[in-house]
């Protein structure tokens, strides 16, 4: 009698213990999401194939849609967020990281740090302070601190890592089956995966995946 109740108590403990929510995962009565951060430049070539340059990291994401019918899922959908310093990414494009003539987001001569890349603050479209509509070569910002320019040396030509971004990151479909792919954002700094929260909103609402470990 004395091991049954043992027994039962631990069974219990089990499954409160399920119910609690895991680092990397998050979900409702309509979406399943897991994922896992990836900050080493290592661990992200190897990820990706590829090497990418600083001031970026990538989300490992599989998203399980749990409807009746075909839910929509994609890149858009995500928002990261450093609770360390507050730089905050929406899911960038291949194209915005490694396209023909990308953006390059600098502070203007005048302002404190000079020509350092600019990646605090809010982010719209993946380019740091800008608000959409702004066209390169303007300043941004009510202080006139930023300034974007298109990268001439990369203007025109064909960048390998390319075909590798869009090869890899995850699909934006409708679907009633598991998709997963990664993402990639424009975060700078020395940041831990405990410093970092996903958000997803979308056609099943709106999660936050912690990926510091559960207390």
């Amino acid at each position: 009698m004395k091991y049954a109740f043992l027994a039962l108590l631990l069974l219990g403990f089990s499954v409160f213990a399920e119910k609690k929510p895991l680092s990397g995962q998050a979900g409702n009565d309509d979406i399943e999401l897991v994922g896992s951060v990836l900050i080493d430049p290592a661990e992200m070539s190897q990820a990706l194939g590829g090497d990418l340059s600083k001031g970026y990291v990538m989300v490992r994401i599989k998203a399980t849609p749990k409807t009746d019918k075909p839910l929509r899922i994609g890149p858009d959908d995500f928002t990261i967020i450093s609770r360390k310093d507050g730089q905050r990414s929406g899911a960038l494009e291949p194209g915005q990281i490694a396209g023909r003539g990308a953006l390059v987001v600098k502070a203007s001569p005048n302002q404190p740090g000079g020509e350092g890349t600019m990646t605090n603050g809010p982010i719209w479209g993946g380019i740091a302070g800008i608000s959409r509509g702004t066209s390169a070569g303007n300043t941004a910002g009510a202080d006139g601190g930023v300034e974007a320019k298109v990268d001439n040396e990369s203007k025109g030509k064909d960048n390998p890592l390319l075909g590798i971004l869009k090869a890899k990151q995850l699909p934006d479909k409708e679907t009633q089956e598991p998709i997963e792919g990664l993402l990639y954002f424009a975060i700078d700094g020395k940041i831990k995966p405990k410093d970092l929260a996903v958000i997803y909103k979308g056609p099943a609402g709106k999660l936050v995946m912690e990926f510091a470990n559960p207390k």
